[in-house]
């Protein structure tokens, strides 16, 4: 879904009349209620009610997106993914519908890139309209901003209500932000990725292997030149890898500089930290480890008495 890394997350639970409306708390955020008839937020089932804010726009495949005004109308408006929209609207006339719960919410628009991408399966109703007549608001909050200070004030004006109304519990949840579906074109790229690499590590370690088996040859006398030997191979698997990352990495920069591939769902996913970079050296060191186990493999079996020859 269109959430950033920072978003906060709550859960209100209250068996007494609670509401409130997006209006409560500020500016420059957005809030979504989430809601889901199956319990998963992994199908054409999903729903979120939007309530407001200044946040990216997500993709849209046609349509528009909602406005402040038709968030807080009571018309139900929605906007569809354009998986769901296939699997779920009706026509009537000229006009697109989604029921829900008995409502019919009138389609603003599809978002999404028109494949199985999590845009493409959810469904956001309008707030104004989800909220008309009703008294009580329990359930799961997602708070989330451009601006950091802002969500943080958000959040707490959430809080605060919550906490000065009477018979009312606010729980504090950990957001852990989730990619869970690729578009077709990436479905596709990744093992046509993964050939390449198995590929790329049999032609290296070959070459590799052959162009210093002389070297092998004579460390293969010795246990302890023997040992050497392996660590040195590793080693060089371990350089060539996290030459690669940093080649990744400026690649990462150099695209995140570029609107369109910045809002898109990869994109706008791809945050480079400190804390990224650490885990993605540490990751790369142990693939690489991993990788070297059959030149490693072929170092071992290496032909001494030939080879010196």
């Amino acid at each position: 879904m269109f959430i950033g890394h920072d978003a906060m997350k709550a859960n209100i639970s209250c068996n007494v009349p609670f509401s409130f409306s997006p209006q409560d708390l500020e500016d420059d955020f957005v809030i979504y209620n989430m809601i889901s008839s199956n319990g998963a937020y992994d199908s054409d089932l999903v729903r979120a009610v939007y309530g407001s804010g200044d946040s990216p726009e997500p993709t849209m495949k046609d349509g528009r997106f909602f406005t402040n005004e038709d968030l807080i109308a009571e018309e139900p408006t929605c906007v569809l993914g354009s998986s769901a929209a296939a699997r779920s609207s009706v026509m009537e006339g000229d006009k697109e519908y989604y029921n829900f719960e008995g409502v019919k919410y009138r389609v603003l628009g599809h978002m999404g890139i028109g494949e199985v991408s999590d845009l493409d399966v959810i469904v956001m109703l309008n707030w104004g309209a989800y909220f008309n007549n009703k008294k009580i608001q329990s359930g799961t909050y997602i708070v989330d901003s451009d601006n950091h200070s802002a969500l943080t004030k958000a959040f707490e004006n959430l809080k605060s209500l919550a906490d000065n109304a009477e018979n009312v519990k606010f729980y504090n949840m950990v957001y852990h932000p989730t990619i869970r579906s690729f578009d077709s074109y990436s479905k596709t790229l990744y093992p046509i990725s993964l050939a390449i690499l198995i590929i790329s590590i049999i032609i290296i370690s070959y070459f590799y292997i052959d162009s210093i088996s002389h070297r092998i040859a004579e460390k293969n006398l010795s246990v302890f030149l023997l040992l050497s030997c392996f660590f040195e191979t590793t080693g060089e698997f371990v350089c060539f890898s996290l030459t690669g990352m940093i080649f990744a990495v400026i690649s990462l920069i150099l695209l995140s500089s570029n609107e369109s591939y910045a809002s898109s769902e990869l994109g706008y996913f791809t945050v480079i930290k400190p804390q990224t970079l650490l885990y993605a050296v540490l990751a790369t060191v142990f693939f690489a480890i991993i990788l070297s186990l059959p030149a490693v493999v072929f170092v071992y079996r290496t032909d001494t008495g030939n080879k010196l020859k």
